[in-house]
């Protein structure tokens, strides 16, 4: 990705981000007290339920991004262990353990087994309840990821073979046409604990923008907080429940601070990635762990004798600061759950072969991370469409453009070497979504329109390969107006951003094009998107071709 950019436009992007990761940090480590303080002494008669919480998990039953099994780090059988321990403890009556949704894409061990070993490794730890993510919807949501009577599907992979009672809770997802609830899942259920009954109520932002269009074409979104309250209200009337906990694929803070103690005592979120926890200033508690099963959010839910509910110590656990505790090693007997590992192992077998094959190497560490200095450009980025450019050339293609949100790891070179070996394993970890290469005609005016849309959100497609341009922010730091002043192609031609008449094409990936809003939405690609390249299965394809005609490498672009 190449831009010729002035200084204002380069602080724009740096303004929008550091606020995001100020915003971030502010929710992280500035935690504002909460009604009970520390841990009270327990009093005779009290119920003390502890509660665990995962979130946005992605796949990552295990992290295998390092290539080498000896470093294999397995997350959700340490997790499991710890949850084992807990409910094994004596220090509480009983455990309550939800997710928050997005459970199975990313990770390649999980991807290219559809899933199936989450939903194994949950139906072994018995989690209570899961929310339904956004990326739920990126297989179809009621093939792999909800059955008809609203529990995660079965699964089968080697000797593994189950089908767990684990509901899914989406409370506010409706048929578009209908208007009826989405019954593949529950509004909410009633779980009983230490003799206690809890009621686990389900929430979904409107994340429908961020799912691929025609996968959420049949549903809508009712994010309502007004309707939360009163539904939650309509459940307690109904089920007078002990405790009332919200399990939400979103930020829990927004969703707390609309709520009222007396009707609701935690909410467990999702969605944003990072580990909080707190008390809104409504008194109600909230935690959220963090992505990719790096750790854990809990907090403990007491019903005292005297009919009181309150909640203690919420706080998110971070697992990989110390990661050789997550090894399969001796020294780590009984720190990793026995049926959670083997699950892991059974993953890994079955996709070995596959997975190991080395494709070539690298000389420049692949990053999902852009500069701030070049508006976000990223060396894999730069890879990516790159890719992209080099797989449609052939159909006249002369640029590309891919969203950075989907490239979702990194291929860093490690320390004291000068290379990288490239794998199957590191390609579908790069890219695990399987999203399609479209490719359109377009305007010089609408590919101007291109680049403003990715300067402006990066789900139009913010990294490209094909062009340089310049480009003025004629607005404010917070309130931008970008102007696109010119474009030259990589072979020097030069686009009228303008020109409303002469053709170009060019390569988007399907999520982008069929964005609200993008200058490709109400088009029709070149060739139909049953053609098209599936970008992590193009990519092995083009990385083994430049690999045998370059001695082994594979270039990766830096960029500016």
């Amino acid at each position: 990705m190449k831009m010729i950019r002035h200084p204002i436009a380069s602080r724009l992007r740096a303004i929008r981000t550091l606020t995001v990761l100020l915003a971030l940090c502010l929710t992280v480590f500035l935690v504002p007290a909460f009604a009970s303080g520390e841990p009270s002494a327990e009093t005779p008669g009290d119920v003390r339920i502890r509660v665990f919480e995962t979130s946005d998990i992605h796949g990552y039953l295990m992290d295998t991004s390092s290539g080498d099994e000896a470093s294999f780090q397995y997350r959700l059988a340490y997790i499991a262990q710890l949850v084992n321990d807990a409910r094994a403890s004596g220090e509480y009556d009983d455990v309550l353990l939800v997710d928050g949704g997005d459970i199975y894409q990313g990770a390649p061990v999980s991807n290219l087994l559809t899933g199936a070993p989450l939903r194994a490794a949950m139906d072994a730890m018995d989690y209570d309840a899961v929310a339904l993510g956004n990326h739920e919807f990126d297989w179809g949501v009621t093939a792999y990821c909800a059955d008809p009577d609203g529990t995660l599907p079965a699964y089968a992979f080697g000797d593994c073979v189950g089908d767990p009672d684990v509901p899914i809770l989406a409370g506010n997802l409706f048929y578009a046409d209908t208007g009826e609830r989405g019954e593949f899942t529950q509004d909410y259920v009633v779980v009983e604990k230490a003799g206690r009954r809890i009621a686990l109520v389900g929430y979904l932002p409107d994340y429908s923008a961020q799912i691929l269009a025609e996968r959420i074409a049949d549903f809508t979104i009712d994010a309502d907080l007004s309707r939360l309250v009163a539904r939650v209200r309509e459940i307690n009337e109904t089920e007078q429940p002990d405790v009332t906990v919200v399990v939400a694929h979103e930020a829990p803070q927004r969703i707390a601070a609309a709520l009222d103690p007396a009707d609701v005592q935690l909410v467990t979120g999702g969605h944003v990635h990072a580990g909080v926890y707190g008390v809104a200033e409504s008194g109600v508690a909230y935690i959220q762990a963090d992505a990719n099963a790096k750790g854990y959010a809990s907090a403990t839910i007491v019903l005292a004798a005297d009919g009181s509910v309150r909640v203690e110590e919420p706080m998110y656990t971070n697992i990989t600061f110390d990661r050789t505790a997550l090894l399969d090693t001796e020294a780590n007997a009984g720190r990793l759950d026995e049926t959670v590992l083997a699950i892991s192992h059974a993953a890994w077998d079955a996709l070995r072969d596959e997975m190991g094959e080395v494709l070539g190497y690298i000389d420049t560490p692949i990053r999902a991370m852009g500069s701030l200095s070049d508006n976000g450009a990223s060396s894999g980025g730069n890879w990516f469409t790159g890719l992209m450019l080099r797989e449609t050339a052939s159909d006249g293609v002369v640029a590309a453009f891919y969203n950075s949100g989907g490239i979702r790891a990194d291929a860093a070179i490690p320390a004291g070497e000068t290379t990288r070996l490239i794998t199957v394993g590191d390609v579908y970890a790069i890219a695990p979504f399987g999203n399609t290469w479209l490719v359109y005609e377009i305007t010089g005016a609408e590919l101007a329109q291109q680049l403003r849309n990715g300067l402006m959100d990066r789900d139009y497609g913010d990294q490209m390969s094909g062009l340089t341009f310049e480009y003025r922010n004629l607005g404010t730091l917070m309130a931008p107006n970008i102007e696109i002043d010119s474009i030259t192609l990589d072979d020097g031609t030069v686009v009228d951003p303008l020109d409303e008449e002469t053709l170009y094409r060019v390569c988007v990936s399907v999520y982008s094009a069929t964005k609200a809003g993008s200058v490709f939405e109400d088009k029709e690609p070149v060739f139909p998107e049953p053609e098209a390249p599936i970008d992590n299965l193009a990519m092995i394809t083009l990385l083994r071709e430049e690999a045998r005609d370059n001695e082994g490498r594979i270039a990766v672009d830096p960029g500016a």
